[in-house]
């Protein structure tokens, strides 16, 4: 009951009024308890004032009569709030008292009370008075102590006057019970205001909530009444607009669906969604012709029934695995990319996965034709000579006067010479890679060496760009077994590529690493870039993203293309994240 707005709202009020009470009632008990202190102070001042005027000029000799003064004056004060009333020699022996007995004895002895022994210690500090509250029991005291001093300044004699405060303790008290009262009252009132604009403000409210359930079962005709046009009459305005609106979305919604399911009729594209389970939930007819199934083989079978039926080697569990990229399937004289993704909910659970085929056998076509001129044109023969033309230009400027410079750059024209021999042997190789006809030279070998000499024999483009090129060696890579010349081939192409698109004086860095059983290669620079509309086809062969560049710099479009197939042939992975006008990251993935 109490976790309803309603009553959360006149705890609150009620709380708030109690504090306030509290609050109120204490700042007033305490000035009124003050204020009648102060009258009593003033009230025993005066009182020892008159004392002190009738006994300054009495000798001490004469102590009998300041007895006698203070008997009487004591016996005109009966009535008054004044208990005890004790005159003080200096060393503070009682001289005088209403309590004859008490008289030429210790005022700490009579007393019994470390109050009085404070209050007239207190005195030698030059004070006129002192006055101190004495709780004795159930009586509440006032001390006050009143020095009468000489002409030399020092105490002769203390007034000493104990007063009751059993009056000012009732008023205190009835000033309490009136305060308690009133807050108790103060309190109810508030419990039943509390309740009654609570209730104005929950009404509405539950009223809402009704609605809101017809709305959920798919009434949207009812309307609330606007009773006000305070913030809840603006909740129910605003409730009837979003009724509206919800009816009117919803219809949309049923438009669009009406329309995307005649999309995906029609469309030449097959189209296969399934949920988590793999359970089919839509094929549209494209995808059946596609696959060869009729519209009844569908109805409650799952996708990799589905596949088996049609001799697809892919099943759920690579498509959960792998959601982005393609992959290309042949059935029969058919070739299909087959793209998947997932579909996720509003919590970005996975809800399911949507599986596109595409007819590329004309492509395909075209592809192959695209290989068979990768024979006659190669792009990679652009990056030896390169740097050839590179130590070359550097021994005529003069290092040939180094003979041990020049000869180990002779060294390096020769070694690049050959392996472009075996790079023109390894181009008439491209266009059997896909047949699976190409021979290796596979040995064990060290991935940190070829990536060092890549470095080294890159320096000359580095120095005249003004780059900085550094590696770093996240862990030991072990030794790789494969063709070194290739493997070198593909990463002297990135990192050529990455000097080439990046503006002078720009930073490459290469990350070497090895985690899961896989070495990974990363080369990261801070170039031009890739957009990203120019992604999805980065690695077709022929394809350049900026043509007149490409061109300039010598691309033809093949290089990564040729880099793609080397390390698919060593079972690995290769993959470019780029961000246009911020640079690219390249990842090669090698089973070690």
């Amino acid at each position: 009951m109490f976790k309803s707005i309603q009553w959360k709202i006149v705890i609150m009020y009620f709380l708030l009024v109690f504090l306030a009470m509290v609050i109120i009632g204490a700042v007033i008990i305490t000035q009124l308890e003050q204020y009648h202190i102060d009258n009593l102070t003033d009230y025993l001042h005066n009182q020892a004032n008159t004392i002190y005027i009738q006994i300054r000029d009495i000798n001490l000799v004469a102590v009998p009569d300041i007895q006698k003064f203070i008997e009487r004056w004591y016996d005109g004060a009966t009535g008054t709030q004044v208990r005890e009333v004790y005159i003080l020699n200096s060393e503070r022996q009682i001289i005088a008292s209403n309590f004859t007995d008490t008289v030429s004895r210790p005022i700490g002895e009579v007393l019994g009370t470390e109050p009085a022994t404070l209050l007239l210690a207190s005195l030698t500090q030059d004070k006129e008075s002192e006055v101190i509250e004495n709780d004795k029991g159930e009586a509440y005291l006032m001390d006050y102590a009143f020095p009468v001093k000489n002409q030399m300044g020092q105490v002769e004699k203390i007034i000493y006057i104990r007063a009751d405060m059993e009056q000012v303790n009732m008023t205190l008290d009835k000033a309490k019970t009136i305060l308690a009262n009133a807050t108790l009252l103060a309190l109810v009132i508030t419990v039943i205001l509390g309740s009654l604009l609570a209730r104005s403000i929950t009404g509405p409210i539950k009223e809402v909530t009704s609605k809101a359930q017809l709305m959920a079962e798919g009434d949207f005709d009812h309307r609330l009444e606007v009773k006000s046009t305070d913030e809840i009459g603006q909740l129910t305005q605003m409730f009837n607009h979003l009724t509206q609106q919800l009816k009117q979305t919803l219809g949309e919604i049923a438009s669009e669906k009406g329309k995307m399911e005649a999309i995906l009729t029609y469309m030449t594209d097959g189209v296969i969604a399934v949920n988590v389970r793999g359970d089919i939930i839509h094929a549209n007819p494209s995808a059946l012709r596609m696959l060869d199934c009729e519209d009844e083989e569908v109805g409650g079978a799952t996708l990799d029934e589905l596949f088996s039926k049609a001799h697809i080697d892919l099943n759920l569990s690579r498509i959960q695995e792998r959601t982005e990229g393609e992959r290309i399937l042949q059935i029969n004289d058919t070739i299909l990319r087959v793209e998947a993704a997932a579909f996720k909910n509003e919590q970005k659970d996975t809800m399911g996965y949507i599986v596109v085929f595409q007819d590329i056998t004309e492509q395909h076509k075209l592809e192959a034709m695209r290989k068979e001129f990768v024979a006659n044109v190669s792009h990679e023969l652009r990056t030896p000579l390169t740097t050839i033309r590179s130590y070359v230009e550097t021994l005529l400027d003069g290092v040939l006067e180094d003979r041990e410079l020049s000869r180990d750059f002779l060294q390096v024209v020769n070694s690049e010479a050959e392996r472009m021999t075996r790079l023109v042997k390894d181009l008439l190789m491209l266009s059997r890679l896909d047949y699976q006809k190409t021979q290796w030279n596979k040995s064990q070998f060290s991935l940190e060496n070829v990536v060092e000499e890549v470095v080294r024999k890159l320096d000359i483009p580095v120095k005249q760009k003004g780059h900085t090129v550094t590696v770093r060696k996240m862990a030991p890579l072990p030794q790789f077994e494969g063709d070194k010349d290739k493997i070198e081939q593909v990463i002297l192409n990135i990192v050529s590529n990455a000097i080439k698109y990046t503006p002078d004086k720009g930073k490459i860095e290469i990350v070497l690493d090895y985690n899961d059983g896989k070495a990974r290669i990363v080369v990261n620079d801070n170039g031009i870039g890739i957009p990203e509309s120019d992604m999805p086809r980065i690695f077709e062969r022929f394809y350049r993203v900026d043509k007149a560049r490409a061109r300039e710099l010598g691309g033809t479009g093949l290089g990564l293309s040729i880099a793609k197939e080397i390390v698919e042939a060593h079972s690995g992975e290769i993959s470019i994240d780029s961000t246009h006008g911020a640079g690219t990251t390249v990842t090669i993935q090698l089973p070690a």
